[in-house]
């Protein structure tokens, strides 16, 4: 018999025919059994029997009788079979499951006020769900998202409506007038933005949305503020307050620690109040499972901290 050593494509298949005429003892039972022709039958026997390098069954008109080494072999190959069926038990439960992977932007206030508790539901709730998270601006991850990147989803303020993007509100909030605790006294109440023109002030680049929102508004109540310094990162502003050289005009969740330490001072701005509205933001081309789980996530944990009040968060109000 001429031996073949390497292991047939179909050795599993080839183990399961031995097994099964070896159990009923006929290729035509076998072959009716397994929806196989007999010459096909017989012809993976005859591989299983070249790659083993002994023959397996003898043939004779009452049917087929086992060799003493198909009688020594009989008993293996069905544990292989049975090993194989455990296998496909092990991962039954992950059949159909796909791993979803988002890169998520976020915006600095965000990033301190909702991301660490998303990391934590994803992990106990969406275990198939890989975040992938990348800091920067409302702007700038809009114009991400448009140019079709990387990035899938983001947090943004005041997204303007596009056929590109799918847009879920999630909260507004307020700006705050924030500064060193003496110089920004948290007991005063709520500032007009008239007075916040008394204050020097560092903000966002002039490119920013956030910046537009707060000199629009400074110019319909016919004033000028004070801005001395043009910072986009959050450390950077964080310094000059401490120095006590400026204030600052930003959400209250971006400086929570320290105001809650007492380091800093916030007082809302009022007449008018500035509004910002913070939003889930994807592109539309993300599969449907990734968007509806992402957002099954973070609601609830917006919905969460809108009734808990620490940040002066309001459910937003519909478009």
């Amino acid at each position: 018999m001429t031996i073949d050593r390497r292991p047939p494509a179909a050795l599993l298949q080839q183990i399961s025919c031995f097994v099964t005429v070896a159990e009923h003892g006929s290729f035509t039972v076998a072959a009716r059994l397994l929806n196989l022709s007999q010459p096909a039958l017989g012809a993976h026997a005859k591989k299983l029997e070249s790659y083993l390098g002994v023959k397996l069954l003898e043939r004779h008109s009452r049917g087929v009788q086992l060799t003493p080494a198909g009688q020594a072999f009989l008993g293996e190959a069905r544990e292989v079979l049975a090993a194989v069926t455990r296998a496909r038990s092990a991962i039954k439960p992950f059949i159909g499951r796909t791993e979803m992977q988002v890169m998520l932007g976020f915006t600095p206030t965000s990033g301190k006020t909702l991301v660490s508790d998303l990391l934590i539901e994803a992990g106990a709730r969406l275990p198939d769900l890989r975040l992938y998270l990348r800091a920067g601006l409302s702007d700038d991850h809009i114009r991400s998202l448009l140019a079709g990147t990387e990035l899938s989803a983001a947090f943004c303020y005041d997204a303007a409506p596009h056929e590109a993007l799918v847009i879920h509100p999630l909260y507004e909030e307020d700006l705050f007038l924030i500064g060193a605790r003496d110089i920004v006294n948290p007991d005063d109440g709520p500032i007009p933005l008239t007075a916040v023109a008394d204050f020097p002030l560092v903000l966002d680049h002039r490119f920013h949305g956030a910046r537009h929102l707060i000199e629009d508004a400074a110019r319909s109540s016919g004033m000028r503020l004070q801005v001395g310094l043009d910072v986009e990162p959050a450390e950077v502003k964080r310094a000059l307050i401490m120095q006590r050289s400026h204030c600052t005009v930003v959400p209250y969740g971006l400086f929570m620690e320290e105001i809650a330490q007492g380091l800093m001072g916030a007082r809302r701005i009022v007449e008018p109040a500035i509004h910002r509205r913070l939003a889930l933001v994807l592109r539309r081309t993300v599969p449907a499972a990734v968007a509806s789980g992402l957002l099954g996530l973070i609601r609830p944990i917006a919905q969460r901290k809108i009734q808990e009040g620490g940040y002066g968060w309001r459910a937003p109000h519909s478009v």
